[in-house]
């Protein structure tokens, strides 16, 4: 058995704290996945203790904030991220060694220590504890050197009783168990919330939290009065604490969350320094201005007490009663109900390859504040489940429209057409410029149920740059047009829907090909364009025709040239008089004769080639 070793300390060890009873009385859950907690403690000479999750303690850093009616400046402490290891740097032990009383005395050689065995009360400092045989086989010794200077050992064993007897080391041996004891629970951080004012009162604490985002879920009943739509909130109470008659507030929102690190350390690179040189006039100016524009870090101020209300991002809804709930269990409210018009409709979208209509809702929302998004279960009155649909979040005053079902009785054949015709066209700065109408036509082509007539609500997609023709919509919205349509029973209705859209083009007339001309003289909308382009279509085949006559005209040039010089080589290699080298002799000089012909004639080509390249540029103002 291990020895005992007795730690008298001058103050005693401190006994771990009561998490601080505050009174938790508001709280705010979020969609943006916060939780605002308010809650009342008495503040006065002796802090507060709050216990905060760890992974809590960034947001606490970020946002709490002190109701105080006294005013006083308030201060938060708490162990920081790195207190245990930085307890040990300053101690000449390590954590291990308080778990072991012989890594202990080790760890504390030459400290003053008492020992007693059997009443019998020996002093001297600790030299630490050694191995040697005994009739056990091996044990422990602990060595003592004595007032005297004389070495004392007894064996380390639970008869033996072990007391230090410096104050100092035993306040540190009490910082470095205290240091353990904070470590025990490493989920939660004790914080401390303090003030300058000692006189007791009562304080609002509040601050924000990570909790899951609440949801909506919806029930719809459709009967004779219109659709009653009532709004369930599905909530976790994940923020540790026990919820005991809470005033509960569920807000919705586009807010933004940010998540910080505030409680981990930052640690920040630096430049290493050059080798040390003597300063520079620069270098004392910099150092006497850094050193003078310090000054001292003035007092904290006050918080300035914030009010929470209705925001431009976010709606609330206080729940009138209170709740209780216990940390980590879930509950299920209604907060919200209200009596909507009937906004059923058999609904058609346009341009989404649907062949049915949907069977949808819109709903209108008549609030001053915001409808949380959530999942829809409609019921309809006297005939049960009807279908599910999802609702986006709807602004004051706005609208929705969901789907929960499908009519298959009805059937919509959508088809399109198009139609581009010329407006105008001119010629300008060699460039052929046009303006077109497009036209675009939607027939929805609508086959009636065999029970009973329907009116189809079809959505027109609005389309970027294209206005609408024909006919009139019943509504206009964003993004869409919308027609009412009447299918008698068994009946083929139509709805034709006509868009234009005007369209300018150009195309360079210098590089446009002879088809190209002609295709776009044939539909110009005026006999001066027309005339124009046909003319230029004339000028630009006699163009291409010089260019091929050019071209047959160079390749003639390139056979005489070559027989020239064939018959030059076969004149040289037979070297004689003879009839046929003189016949050879004279064919030479007459190619010289045809040579000369043939490029008069292609140049006074390529001048008239050039001649109609600048009356083209001259006719289209290139």
């Amino acid at each position: 058995m291990r020895p005992s070793i007795t730690i008298a300390l001058a103050a005693g060890l401190a006994a771990p704290q009561a998490v601080g009873a505050a009174e938790i009385r508001t709280v705010t859950l979020s969609t943006a996945g916060l939780a605002l907690i308010e809650a009342e403690e008495q503040l006065g000479d002796v802090p507060a203790t709050l216990s905060v999750r760890r992974g809590d303690i960034d947001d606490f850093l970020k946002s709490f904030w002190l109701q105080d009616p006294a005013g006083g400046v308030p201060s938060i402490s708490l162990p920081g991220d790195g207190a245990f290891a930085d307890t040990f740097d300053l101690l000449p032990l390590d954590p291990d060694d308080l778990t072991d009383p012989a890594g202990l005395l080790g760890a504390m050689i030459g400290a003053e220590i008492e020992v007693e065995r059997q009443g019998e009360t020996t002093t001297g400092r600790n030299m630490g504890v050694v191995q040697r045989p005994c009739e056990d086989g091996s044990c422990s010794f602990l060595t003592l050197s004595d007032d005297s200077g004389g070495l004392r050992q007894f064996r380390f064993d639970a008869g033996l009783d072990i007391r230090f007897a410096d104050p100092a080391d035993r306040a540190m041996i009490a910082r470095a168990l205290d240091a353990w004891r904070g470590q025990s629970d490493p989920g939660t951080i004790p914080v401390e919330i303090g003030s300058d004012v000692p006189e007791p009162r009562d304080v609002t604490m509040t601050w924000l939290q990570e909790a899951p985002a609440w949801q909506t879920a919806y029930r719809a009943i459709d009967g004779a009065g219109g659709l009653r739509l009532q709004g369930w909130a599905v909530l976790e109470n994940a923020t540790g604490h026990d919820w005991q008659d809470v005033t509960l507030t569920l807000a919705t929102g586009d807010v933004r969350a940010l998540e910080v690190e505030l409680y981990a350390r930052q640690e920040v690179a630096r430049e290493q320094a050059e080798e040390a040189r003597a300063p520079g006039a620069a270098d004392v100016v910099v150092g006497r201005t850094m050193q003078s524009g310090l000054a001292p870090s003035p007092e904290p101020a006050p918080a300035a007490p914030v009010e929470a209300d209705d925001g431009a991002s976010f709606s609330r809804y206080t729940l009138t009663d209170p709740v209780s709930l216990a940390a980590g269990e879930m509950v299920s409210l209604p907060f919200l109900d209200e009596t909507l018009a009937e906004a059923r409709m058999l609904l058609f979208r346009g341009g989404r390859g649907q062949q049915h209509p949907d069977i949808a809702l819109e709903i209108e929302n008549p609030l001053p504040l915001r409808l949380p998004a959530g999942v829809l279960t409609l019921y309809e009155a006297g005939r049960g489940h009807a279908g599910d649909a999802m609702i986006p979040e709807i602004p004051p005053e706005g609208e929705a429209t969901v789907n929960f079902a499908t009519e298959r009785a009805v059937t919509v054949r959508e088809d399109q057409s198009r139609v581009d015709s010329v407006r105008e066209m001119r010629v300008s700065g060699g460039v052929l410029r046009i303006t077109e109408d497009l036209e675009r036509r939607t027939l929805y082509r609508i086959e009636g149920a065999a029970d009973a007539a329907r009116t189809v609500t079809i959505d027109h997609p609005r389309r970027r740059d294209w206005t609408l023709t024909a006919p009139e919509p019943a509504e206009e919205r964003l993004d869409w047009w919308r027609y009412e349509v009447e299918v008698p029973s068994g009946e083929i209705a139509r709805l034709e829907v006509v868009e234009r859209q005007p369209r300018e083009r150009g195309f360079g007339l210098l590089e446009m090909d002879i088809d190209t001309l002609q295709r776009w003289g044939s539909t110009a909308p005026d006999a001066e364009t027309r005339a124009l382009l046909e003319e230029l279509a004339g000028l630009r085949r006699e163009q291409a025709n010089l260019a091929e006559q050019i071209g047959r005209l160079q390749q003639r040039e390139r056979e005489l040239v070559e027989e020239q010089q064939r018959l030059v080589e076969l004149i040289t290699a037979l070297g004689d008089e003879s009839d046929a080298n003189a016949r050879r002799r004279d064919r030479v000089d007459a190619i010289d004769g045809e040579i000369a012909a043939a490029r008069e004639e292609r140049r006074d080509l390529q001048q008239r080639r050039d001649a109609i390249e600048r009356e083209i540029r001259e006719l289209i103002g290139a």
